[in-house]
């Protein structure tokens, strides 16, 4: 058989394959839409709990000329305190595992505020910087570096001890080892990292917006919130996830890109043997 009719026979397997996981992607999505219609139209609750589709229009055409500002204030607060965070956590977290007296003298403090819950801390920094921009991005960038320098900490522990053996017998110094064993074996973990906290940060955003902010779409969800809006807070909330989806995505393709060397993204080793490969 040439190789023409072997591609001409297996068209069909892949179009059914592709079929079968668009059918599944879209499932459970057409499900909820579908029982959302039917309670709201069999008005088995009330409009203001589940509100009807007509609602959600209504809701759209009330906000919709004050979504650009809005968006652009959360996207400001957002990326700015997730890359304040991010560069901020990584870069303790390197330091730690570097610095034996770094981690000695800090590692205490560190510990200790790992744990806080970081909307506890919303009065603290309203006191400490006052209502505006700057105590928002505060708060973004403490939950958001968290989560990194944790990840990055750990991550260097984990890095299998035979790799940095085998730099040593090749007469690697530390600061070698360091560049070219550690940073690239935590490269993966990190992104892992860097992903939950993007998604994590959108979540801080609308704590920090009800520090008093007058922007923005936490700000439209206070609103919203008063006046007992539930179609247009739902609607809000849809546009806070297309957002993470799409720094989750952008982020992904980022990773795609950077560890395309390993296992994972080149589809071979026992875990994607089993699990598949992302």
């Amino acid at each position: 058989m040439s190789d023409t009719a072997q591609v001409k026979s297996s068209l069909p397997e892949m179009n059914g394959k592709r079929s079968r996981t668009i059918f599944r992607k879209l499932f459970v999505p057409v499900v909820i839409i579908a029982a959302w219609i039917l309670i709201t139209e069999l008005e088995l609750v009330k409009p203001r709990v589940i509100p009807p589709a007509e609602n959600m229009w209504e809701a759209l055409l009330g906000i919709y000329k004050l979504l650009p500002g809005a968006i652009l204030t959360t996207l400001t607060m957002t990326l700015g305190g997730f890359a304040i965070g991010t560069a901020f956590g990584t870069m303790m977290g390197l330091i730690m595992a570097y610095s034996r007296a770094v981690r000695e003298f800090f590692g205490t403090l560190f510990d200790f505020l790992r744990p806080v819950p970081v909307f506890a801390l919303i009065p603290l920094f309203i006191l400490w910087f006052g209502i505006g921009r700057a105590p928002q991005i505060a708060l973004i960038a403490m939950g958001t570096s968290v989560v990194l320098g944790v990840t990055t900490l750990e991550a260097i522990r984990n890095v299998p001890s035979i790799y940095v053996r085998a730099a040593l017998t090749l007469g690697a110094n530390r600061q070698h080892i360091y560049r070219t064993v550690i940073v690239p074996y935590i490269i993966p973990h990190l992104i892992g990292a860097i992903r939950v906290a993007a998604a994590a940060s959108w979540g801080l955003d609308v704590a920090a917006e009800f520090m008093g902010s007058q922007q923005g779409l936490g700000y439209l969800i206070i609103i919203q919130q008063i006046y007992l809006r539930t179609a247009g807070i739902i609607l809000l909330v849809i546009v806070y996830s297309i957002l993470a989806v799409i720094t989750d995505t952008l982020i992904a393709m980022l990773e795609a890109r950077v560890t395309r060397w390993t296992e994972r993204r080149a589809g071979i080793g026992v875990v994607a043997s089993i699990v598949g490969s992302a």
